[in-house]
């Protein structure tokens, strides 16, 4: 039996988590089950746009085609450089962008100029309304959320309504629909 060793040349697809900033307390979030363990590491930084460019580039990874900023345990709009990032990897190096954000950041302006680069953004909406959102998504706001949203979307981004379903919002999942 052979062993197939890892090749850095057969990786299509980069999770990243750019920040370790986050604007909400989810309950559930590893930010939270675990703060009191890596609260040192939380807050205070991210990866800089100069290292992910040396880090993560078509020498290194020649099939990559997707960047995922997956917003595990970050809010990746809250990396200062966001934009730029987004315009470099998406028009100079050619891969496809998903970001991964609980829409309550930044501006409509922020989000009109996000979707002009024609992304993915899988909004976290785990309810129909600020009282359903914040019974998980502490702290977020539900009208930003909407106008985010919806100048991202008018300006030609790809939204994608991530709602995870819990006991108190499964009944708001027609609703959402």
């Amino acid at each position: 039996m052979t062993q197939e060793i890892w090749n850095k040349e057969k990786v299509e697809w980069v999770d990243i988590e750019s920040t370790s900033f986050c604007n909400i307390d989810c309950p559930g979030c590893y930010r939270q089950v675990k703060r009191k363990k890596v609260n040192h590491i939380l807050d205070k930084d991210f990866l800089s746009f100069s290292n992910l460019k040396k880090w993560i580039n078509k020498k290194h990874f020649p099939n990559l085609n997707l960047l995922n900023f997956c917003g595990s345990i970050d809010e990746p709009t809250l990396h200062p450089d966001m934009l730029d990032i987004v315009k470099y990897y998406n028009n100079d190096v050619g891969v496809n962008i998903n970001i991964s954000s609980n829409g309550s950041t930044k501006t409509p302006d922020f989000w009109w100029k996000l979707g002009k680069e024609g992304i993915s953004v899988f909004f976290g909406i785990d309810g129909t309304d600020q009282e359903s959102l914040e019974k998980y998504r502490v702290g977020s706001n539900f009208k930003k959320i909407r106008q985010n949203c919806k100048a991202f979307i008018d300006s030609g981004g790809r939204a994608v309504w991530q709602f995870i379903v819990f006991e108190h919002n499964e009944h708001l999942i027609e609703e959402a629909r």
